[in-house]
């Protein structure tokens, strides 16, 4: 098989599932907000029963994750507060460069951040970083491919003349129309 073919095979290797980034986020979080996190102030804090929350933070205590002490507090691994570090970095971006980039709606652009937050890598997260930091500076160019981008994108005279379309045209498997431009 072809690279190609096997990337798709990439999802499953992920470290994290999507729950435990929200357990780990969560742990984080109450021992932020109050200095200690238990089992049930996470199933309390992620709105789930405690024995969820146990099941889950017990897969993460396996993947050395997060600790429990003999008290029954849990606190996150470095390991573990690295990845939570990452994760949280990554929806800051990814909210910022849905909301004020592309102009997604704010719970849609919470949707979409939600899903995605935990499967892109540490890479791709950095590069979206100073592509935001770049397209929101002051920076002239900046503000030219903002204003060009939202002023009235060129039309699509079918797959053949577009150069990311090529085979089939992605708008008609994409059909939301955009209302809003772009206004600084």
């Amino acid at each position: 098989m072809t690279p190609d073919l096997e990337v798709w095979k990439e999802f499953e290797a992920n470290e994290l599932t999507h729950s435990m980034a929200h357990y780990l986020i969560a742990v984080r979080d109450l021992i932020m907000e109050q200095g200690y996190a238990r089992i049930t102030d996470v199933a309390k804090k992620l709105n789930i029963a405690r024995s969820s929350a146990s099941i889950g933070l017990r897969t993460l205590i396996d993947k050395n994750f997060v600790k429990e002490d003999p008290n029954k507090f849990v606190r996150l691994t470095e390991k573990g507060e690295q990845i939570a570090g990452e994760i949280v970095g990554k929806k800051v971006v990814l909210r910022r460069f849905l909301e004020e980039i592309l102009l997604v709606k704010p719970h849609q652009a919470e949707v979409d951040t939600c899903k995605i937050e935990h499967l892109i890598s540490s890479e791709t997260g950095a590069r979206l970083l100073d592509f935001l930091r770049f397209m929101t500076s002051n920076d002239p160019c900046a503000e030219q491919v903002l204003r060009a981008f939202w002023a009235g994108r060129p039309t699509c005279e079918g797959p053949e003349d577009c150069p990311i379309c090529k085979d089939a045209c992605l708008r008609e498997t994409m059909p939301v129309p955009i209302k809003k431009r772009y206004n600084r």
